[in-house]
């Protein structure tokens, strides 16, 4: 059955509040972006903001569940690429949301939105960096901890070197993925 013209008319605005809020978060971070901020850029009343999303960190976990849907179709079409080529993708990804990053890790202590989101983007991280890490001939127990690893460096430095050169981040992360390949190749036993 077709939408309805009301149900049209709220997918159409509550884009438009998803566009708006992902332009403002990205450029002044979360802490410096208002709802009302949101509402003037989408061109809503204040209270409209609030019928499409019931908070904030709804609506920052809304912005970033769109991102990662975008992310996980150019992620697909990886899908036979270099464990490399994977990172470095990740990377690129995350380096456009690098402004939300901190504050995502904060807010998802207090809402389950956020927790959820950031947890779903782990989840799917893992699969397909685990993927990359399994095609380049780790086993899979070592496929899930070298994902894990990766991630957790990516983080790492998106939290604490925000103003690390990129090319010298990325030599460094793609440096350890070949040592974490290095190491599995080389038959070295993995912990349990």
């Amino acid at each position: 059955m077709p939408a309805t013209r009301p149900e049209l008319h709220r997918d159409i605005k509550r884009g438009e509040i998803l566009d708006a809020a992902e332009t403002l978060l990205l450029r002044d971070g979360y802490d410096n972006t208002t709802m009302a901020a949101i509402a003037r850029a989408a061109r809503v009343a204040n209270n409209s903001v609030y019928w499409y999303f019931p908070s904030k960190d709804d609506l920052l976990a809304a912005v970033l569940r769109r991102r990662q849907e975008r992310a996980l179709t150019e992620v697909a079409d990886l899908a036979t690429s270099s464990v490399e080529e994977r990172v470095l993708t990740l990377l690129a990804q995350l380096d456009q949301v690098a402004n939300l990053i901190a504050a995502v890790h904060e807010r998802a202590s207090h809402s389950a939105a956020v927790a959820e989101t950031h947890h779903a983007f782990h989840a799917a991280a893992g699969r397909h960096l685990g993927s990359g890490f399994g095609n380049a001939g780790l086993g899979p127990q070592d496929s899930r901890r070298a994902a894990a690893a990766i991630m957790a460096m990516v983080e790492g430095i998106h939290l604490h070197e925000r103003n690390r050169d990129p090319a010298v981040r990325n030599q460094l992360i793609l440096w350890t993925l070949h040592r974490l390949v290095a190491a599995s190749a080389d038959g070295a036993a993995s912990p349990p």
